[in-house]
């Protein structure tokens, strides 16, 4: 998963509908575009990407499984494409 396509996920998560990861996905997508501007470091971005996933992983309704499972796809993404870089 490049960084394109980590951000069209990002985007559609956005517009879900479901305010709890439509906010944890424009969080990412901010710190993602701050990690490229320099703005933060690679570690910073990973670490405060990891506590979004630990947040994320209290969510145990059925419902958002699918939704789960897609913002924790993207936040791996970006965590590998900062790890190596």
């Amino acid at each position: 998963m490049n960084l394109d396509q980590i951000y069209a996920e990002l985007t559609e998560l956005a517009n879900s509908g479901d305010p709890t990861f439509a906010n944890a996905a424009n969080f990412c997508g901010q710190l993602a575009q701050q990690a490229q501007a320099g703005q933060m470091s690679n570690e910073e971005l990973t670490e405060t990407l990891q506590d979004v996933q630990r947040q994320m992983n209290i969510i145990q309704d059925m419902s958002q499984m699918a939704l789960k499972e897609k913002l924790n796809t993207c936040i791996n993404g970006l965590i590998a494409i900062a790890s190596a870089v």
